[in-house]
């Protein structure tokens, strides 16, 4: 699966505040999560997507409305390689898959990206949570019934270039 990604504006804005040291939304949203008594307050879950997305959509309320859905789909936690002192990026470092899923088309649209999230699940008209990053893939994904969607380490990349 070859795709191309972009940091998503609360991504930016919680690194930039990390750099300058003050407080993130990142840092909220895990103490929220924390309070809530989320056992893994600082997972990051995948988001599958049916519209390709630029860096002006990825806020959640939008991607609600673009997120895969079918019987068998949930977002995944994604596993992260941690970097080398020095490096700047990262990249999934297991197999993270979805479904297999159950209706007899699969999910009901082709896959066209992800997002990097940091909820597994939204209510319904109340998205929550914060998106970090986004991939569009090169060419979409249709899926069938059984048929699971996998994701091999390395698969997704996320690079912090500061210069």
């Amino acid at each position: 699966m070859a795709a191309t990604g972009f940091i998503a504006v609360q991504g930016a804005v919680s690194a930039l505040d990390h750099l300058t040291g003050r407080s993130t939304a990142l840092e909220a949203e895990w103490l929220a999560k924390t309070q809530s008594g989320d056992p893994l307050p600082r997972a990051t879950y995948l988001m599958l997507l049916t519209q390709v997305v630029s860096d002006a959509q990825t806020d959640m309320t939008t991607l609600i409305g673009i997120e895969a859905t079918g019987t068998g789909y949930a977002r995944q936690p994604v596993p992260w390689l941690s970097s080398d002192v020095g490096s700047r990026m990262s990249s999934t470092s297991d197999l993270v898959q979805f479904g297999p899923f159950a209706d007899p088309t699969g999910l009901a649209a082709p896959v066209t990206g992800a997002a990097l999230v940091t909820r597994m699940v939204s209510p319904v008209g109340q998205p929550t949570g914060l998106c970090l990053m986004s991939w569009n893939l090169e060419t979409p994904i249709s899926t069938s019934q059984n048929q699971a969607l996998q994701l091999t380490p390395g698969a997704l990349t996320m690079t912090l270039a500061v210069t």
